[in-house]
């Protein structure tokens, strides 16, 4: 099912971001093939064509494919979904992935379905990740956002459908809300995509 560019809900951002309407570039992406493309091609035919950032040219991609009905919200172009949800949280980085790793107990993770989790660090990220036993994958990326806060950002992907994506999103608002009111964070939401 294929929606219209105006009723994109991120038709604005995208026009906005871009100087060019969502309408205009699902023209000229029709114009162009698109429609016969898979997502690699649109994204780097976009550049190609029309001064547009790779950045903005994936935001791009990914409203076209949806507004012509190849995927829906939360859909990756394999086809799997994935659910992503951050805060931004006090503390450096090192004591908000331990703060994270001490929340996230062992009945907790048995409860999410979650395996033994991972700690990996580079200079400036600390990543906890953990095998879903669905077969889906979470990796909770935290990174210093300015002095004293840290963003901790959650990726969960390889979810199988739009359906499964519902729940694990409404999972892990519930989990966030929890983590933040547990450790007595101030929480700034930054929504799903």
């Amino acid at each position: 099912m294929s929606i219209p560019p105006q009723e994109h809900r991120h038709a604005a951002r995208i026009g906005a971001g871009t100087g060019v309407p969502l309408e205009v570039w699902t023209l000229r992406l029709d114009e162009a093939g698109g429609r016969d493309l898979d997502h690699a091609s649109i994204a780097r035919l976009l550049p190609q064509q029309w001064e547009i950032s790779e950045w903005w040219a994936q935001g791009v991609t990914v409203a076209y494919e949806q507004i012509i009905g190849r995927r829906v919200v939360g859909q990756s172009c394999d086809g799997d979904f994935a659910v992503s949800a951050s805060r931004t949280v006090p503390g450096d980085p090192d004591s908000v992935r331990d703060r994270w790793d001490g929340f996230m107990s062992p009945e907790r993770r048995e409860e999410l379905g979650l395996t033994e989790p991972r700690l990996t660090d580079t200079a400036t990220w600390r990543y906890w990740r953990a095998p879903v036993d669905d077969g889906t994958r979470l990796s909770v990326n935290i990174t210093a956002k300015d002095e004293g806060r840290c963003t901790l950002g959650l990726e969960h992907k390889g979810i199988e459908t739009a359906e499964g994506r519902e729940v694990w999103k409404t999972a892990w608002k519930r989990v966030l809300t929890d983590f933040a009111a547990l450790t007595d964070f101030t929480t700034f939401d930054q929504e799903n995509r």
